[in-house]
């Protein structure tokens, strides 16, 4: 039952970090925290309360006490499902952006991120033969 705890808590962490890993590089910072300040400061809840997760397991390095903490299993589930609201209210955005100018179409979303995070309009150019 031990290791099944486990198991579960280790496979949900591994989902969290990935994608607390890939937010956190467009919500720290950036322009995109401008356009989505509601889902910003939700970010900056899940991201203390993760950094909070990851400085306990730093302070107690061993599996069976990180992944037994009180309330693990519930906290990281509860930021995953915060995540995933982060990452459809960035979809969501990018979305419009692409339905103000159609040819946002035929670029990736992290592509399109650094053209809307970036003050400079020399960026577009990288992507111009993509769009045109």
């Amino acid at each position: 039952k031990s290791l099944s705890h486990i198991s579960e808590v280790v496979e949900i962490w591994m989902v969290v970090q990935r994608k607390w890993m890939y937010l956190e590089s467009i919500f720290i910072g950036g322009d995109i925290r401008a356009q989505l300040p509601e889902e910003a400061k939700k970010f900056d809840n899940i991201d203390k309360l993760f950094k909070k997760i990851m400085s306990e397991t730093a302070k107690h390095p061993l599996a069976l006490e990180a992944c037994h903490a009180d309330n693990r299993l519930q906290d990281l589930q509860m930021i995953s499902i915060g995540l995933e609201k982060c990452q459809k209210s960035l979809n969501d955005y990018l979305d419009s952006k692409r339905n103000a100018f159609p040819r946002f179409f035929f670029i990736s979303d992290d592509e399109l991120l650094s053209i809307l995070g970036s003050n400079e309009c020399t960026c577009v150019q990288e992507h111009m033969i993509k769009m045109f």
